[in-house]
C-alpha cells in the first residue's frame, strides 16, 4: 500500500487522515511538520515526524522549537514501523520527555458481530445535544485519567467542534451507545479509500464490561466497511491492555508500534 507523503507508518498515515481540513501538513525532504492552527494545544496535531529511527533528542528538540517557537508542548515522532527505543536515553530525562508507545492493530474484514446490551441504543451523532453529550463524556474521561481539570475541558470543546465538522463535513461517523436520552459510550471513524481510522472509543464508568465497546466496534466497523470496501480497519492502543484484547478479539491484529517522545504542555 502506498501511503501518503511518502510514509511508512500506517498508524502515522492514519493520524495525517485523522487531520483532514484542520492542519497544515509541510513535507520536507528528512521530516515532516504538522501545524494545526486552530488548536495549539492539540499535542500530536502539532509535531514533527522524522523519516528515519534515529532517536537523537537534543538536536531534534531544537528542530521542534524552531518550528513551534511558542508550544508549550513537544512531540516528536519517527516514521519508522520497526522502531525500537532503548529503555533509557540520558537526554531524554535531561529534557523531561517521555516516550510513548502506540500499537497499531488492524483488520482487512469487518469485526465480529456484537450486539449491544438489552436498554442500550447505539445510532450516529447528528444533534447539538448529542454532540454536546459527546464532549462531556470526553472530558470525563479525560480528567478520569489524570489531565488537568482547568486545562482540558477547553481543548476537548474545540478538539470536538473540529471534529464535528471532519463528519459533517463527509470525512466519517461519530456513534452513541444511549441508555435511553444519556450517552454511555461513543466511538469515530475517519476513512478515504485505502485505510480507516477509529477514533476515540470511551464508555462512561458506570456501563463498563456490559459490551458496549464491542457493540460499538461492530456498529463503526460495518458501516466504514460499506462506505470503503477494500479500505484496511485501523485502530491504535496498547495491545496488551484491555482495549486492545478486546480488538483483538474481535479480529484486529498487531502490525506495527509507533513511538513518539512528548512533554506536555500541561
Amino acid at each position: 500500500m502506498t501511503l501518503t507523503f511518502g510514509l511508512k507508518s500506517l498508524g502515522l498515515a492514519t493520524d495525517l487522515l485523522a487531520m483532514t481540513g484542520l492542519s497544515d501538513i509541510e513535507s520536507l525532504e528528512d521530516r515532516i511538520v504538522v501545524r494545526t492552527p486552530g488548536e495549539p494545544d492539540y499535542w500530536f496535531g502539532n509535531t514533527v515526524i522524522f523519516r528515519d529511527d534515529r532517536i537523537d533528542p537534543r538536536p531534534q528538540v531544537e528542530i521542534f522549537n524552531e518550528h513551534f517557537p511558542d508550544a508549550r508542548h513537544i512531540v516528536i515522532q519517527w516514521d519508522s514501523p520497526g522502531l525500537t527505543a532503548p529503555p533509557e536515553h540520558p537526554d531524554l530525562e535531561a529534557l523531561k520527555l517521555e516516550l510513548e508507545y502506540s500499537d497499531v492493530l488492524t483488520l482487512d474484514g469487518v469485526p465480529e458481530d456484537a450486539e449491544p446490551p438489552e436498554g442500550i441504543d447505539l445510532r450516529r451523532i447528528g444533534t447539538d445535544e448529542e454532540w454536546g453529550q459527546v464532549v462531556t463524556l470526553q472530558n470525563e474521561m479525560g480528567l478520569e485519567d489524570g489531565y488537568d481539570p482547568n486545562a482540558h475541558p477547553a481543548y476537548i470543546e474545540q478538539r470536538f467542534a473540529a471534529v464535528r465538522r471532519q463528519i459533517e463535513g463527509g470525512l466519517g461517523a461519530w456513534f452513541g451507545a444511549f441508555d435511553g436520552d444519556r450517552l454511555v459510550g461513543d466511538m469515530g471513524v475517519l476513512h478515504d479509500d485505502k485505510v480507516a481510522r477509529f477514533r476515540s472509543v470511551e464508555t462512561a464508568a458506570s456501563h463498563r464490561r456490559r459490551g458496549i465497546c464491542s457493540a460499538l466496534l461492530s456498529k463503526t466497523g460495518r458501516w466504514v466497511r460499506e462506505r470503503a470496501p477494500e479500505a484496511t480497519l485501523v485502530i491504535v492502543a496498547d495491545s496488551d491492555g484491555s482495549a486492545g484484547r478486546l480488538y483483538q478479539a474481535a479480529g484486529f491484529r498487531m502490525t506495527e508500534r509507533m513511538i513518539a517522545a512528548v512533554r506536555p504542555g500541561y
